[in-house]
Protein backbone atom coordinates (compact mmCIF):
# COMPACT_ATOMS: atom_id res chain seq x y z
CA UNK A 1 0.00 0.00 0.00
CA UNK A 2 1.34 3.40 -0.99
CA UNK A 3 2.47 5.76 1.76
CA UNK A 4 2.21 9.52 2.13
CA UNK A 5 5.18 11.16 0.38
CA UNK A 6 4.19 14.68 1.48
CA UNK A 7 5.60 14.12 4.98
CA UNK A 8 9.07 13.08 3.74
CA UNK A 9 11.84 15.46 4.72
CA UNK A 10 13.83 16.07 1.55
CA UNK A 11 17.16 16.74 3.30
CA UNK A 12 16.87 13.58 5.39
CA UNK A 13 16.07 11.60 2.22
CA UNK A 14 19.10 13.11 0.47
CA UNK A 15 21.33 12.03 3.38
CA UNK A 16 19.92 8.51 3.28
CA UNK A 17 20.39 8.41 -0.48
CA UNK A 18 24.00 9.67 -0.28
CA UNK A 19 24.84 7.08 2.40
CA UNK A 20 23.84 4.35 -0.09
CA UNK A 21 21.15 2.94 2.18
CA UNK A 22 19.19 0.21 0.45
CA UNK A 23 15.87 0.91 -1.21
CA UNK A 24 14.22 -1.42 1.31
CA UNK A 25 15.69 0.46 4.28
CA UNK A 26 14.63 3.87 2.93
CA UNK A 27 11.14 2.65 2.03
CA UNK A 28 10.56 1.05 5.41
CA UNK A 29 11.83 4.19 7.21
CA UNK A 30 9.37 6.45 5.37
CA UNK A 31 6.67 3.74 4.93
CA UNK A 32 6.50 4.20 1.17
CA UNK A 33 6.73 1.81 -1.76
CA UNK A 34 9.74 1.32 -4.02
CA UNK A 35 7.81 2.89 -6.92
CA UNK A 36 7.25 6.03 -4.85
CA UNK A 37 10.95 6.18 -4.02
CA UNK A 38 11.86 5.82 -7.70
CA UNK A 39 9.47 8.69 -8.55
CA UNK A 40 11.02 10.83 -5.81
CA UNK A 41 14.48 9.99 -7.16
CA UNK A 42 13.43 11.30 -10.58
CA UNK A 43 11.54 14.37 -9.31
CA UNK A 44 14.13 15.69 -6.82
CA UNK A 45 16.52 14.65 -8.84
CA UNK A 46 18.77 12.36 -6.84
CA UNK A 47 22.00 11.11 -8.47
CA UNK A 48 22.04 7.57 -9.82
CA UNK A 49 23.85 5.06 -7.61
CA UNK A 50 25.44 2.74 -10.15
CA UNK A 51 28.69 2.01 -8.31
CA UNK A 52 28.08 -1.36 -6.66
CA UNK A 53 31.18 -1.04 -4.49
CA UNK A 54 29.52 1.77 -2.51
CA UNK A 55 26.31 -0.13 -1.79
CA UNK A 56 25.52 -1.01 1.79
CA UNK A 57 26.49 -4.58 2.55
CA UNK A 58 24.42 -6.79 4.81
CA UNK A 59 25.72 -9.07 7.51
CA UNK A 60 27.91 -11.80 6.04
CA UNK A 61 26.62 -14.45 8.40
CA UNK A 62 27.60 -16.35 11.47
CA UNK A 63 30.86 -18.04 12.17
CA UNK A 64 30.72 -21.73 13.08
CA UNK A 65 31.73 -22.70 16.59
CA UNK A 66 34.93 -24.72 17.09
CA UNK A 67 32.77 -27.77 17.91
CA UNK A 68 30.91 -27.41 14.58
CA UNK A 69 34.18 -27.05 12.67
CA UNK A 70 35.60 -30.16 14.35
CA UNK A 71 32.43 -32.16 13.64
CA UNK A 72 32.46 -31.01 10.02
CA UNK A 73 36.09 -31.99 9.52
CA UNK A 74 35.57 -35.38 11.19
CA UNK A 75 32.91 -36.67 8.78
CA UNK A 76 31.73 -36.41 5.21
CA UNK A 77 28.07 -35.85 6.16
CA UNK A 78 26.39 -32.51 5.66
CA UNK A 79 25.99 -30.03 8.47
CA UNK A 80 22.60 -30.42 10.20
CA UNK A 81 21.28 -27.08 8.92
CA UNK A 82 22.41 -27.86 5.36
CA UNK A 83 20.94 -31.37 5.51
CA UNK A 84 17.60 -30.02 6.77
CA UNK A 85 17.49 -27.40 4.01
CA UNK A 86 18.39 -29.96 1.34
CA UNK A 87 15.65 -32.28 2.59
CA UNK A 88 13.08 -29.48 2.52
CA UNK A 89 14.14 -28.49 -0.98
CA UNK A 90 14.17 -31.98 -2.46
CA UNK A 91 10.79 -32.83 -0.93
CA UNK A 92 9.18 -30.40 -3.39
CA UNK A 93 10.75 -31.98 -6.48
CA UNK A 94 8.59 -33.65 -9.08
CA UNK A 95 9.73 -36.93 -10.64
CA UNK A 96 10.93 -35.00 -13.70
CA UNK A 97 13.05 -32.57 -11.65
CA UNK A 98 14.44 -35.43 -9.56
CA UNK A 99 15.56 -37.33 -12.68
CA UNK A 100 17.18 -34.18 -14.12
CA UNK A 101 19.16 -33.53 -10.93
CA UNK A 102 20.34 -37.08 -10.26
CA UNK A 103 24.00 -37.70 -10.89
CA UNK A 104 23.36 -41.18 -12.26
CA UNK A 105 20.47 -40.94 -14.67
CA UNK A 106 17.97 -43.80 -14.58
CA UNK A 107 17.79 -45.83 -17.77
CA UNK A 108 14.68 -47.37 -19.30
CA UNK A 109 14.22 -51.09 -18.75
CA UNK A 110 14.18 -52.96 -22.05
CA UNK A 111 13.90 -56.60 -22.96
CA UNK A 112 15.99 -57.28 -26.00
CA UNK A 113 15.03 -60.37 -27.99
CA UNK A 114 17.93 -62.70 -28.65
CA UNK A 115 18.33 -65.30 -31.35
CA UNK A 116 18.44 -68.86 -29.99
CA UNK A 117 20.37 -71.41 -32.09
CA UNK A 118 18.25 -74.23 -33.58
CA UNK A 119 19.92 -76.95 -31.52
CA UNK A 120 19.01 -75.17 -28.25
CA UNK A 121 15.39 -74.36 -29.09
CA UNK A 122 14.03 -77.72 -27.86
CA UNK A 123 15.80 -77.19 -24.48
CA UNK A 124 14.32 -73.72 -24.23
CA UNK A 125 10.82 -75.03 -25.04
CA UNK A 126 11.08 -77.75 -22.36
CA UNK A 127 11.97 -75.10 -19.75
CA UNK A 128 9.05 -72.97 -20.87
CA UNK A 129 6.58 -75.87 -20.64
CA UNK A 130 7.65 -76.71 -17.09
CA UNK A 131 7.28 -73.11 -15.87
CA UNK A 132 4.10 -72.17 -14.06
CA UNK A 133 2.92 -68.70 -15.04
Amino acid sequence: MAGDTSRIEIEALRIQWASHSSYAAICSYWTITKDQLVRLRNVLPLPLRNDRRLRAKGEVGWEPTPAEVAASEASLSLAPMVAARATCESALWTDEIRSQRQVTKPTDFRIVPIEVPEELRDIDDSFSRGAMW
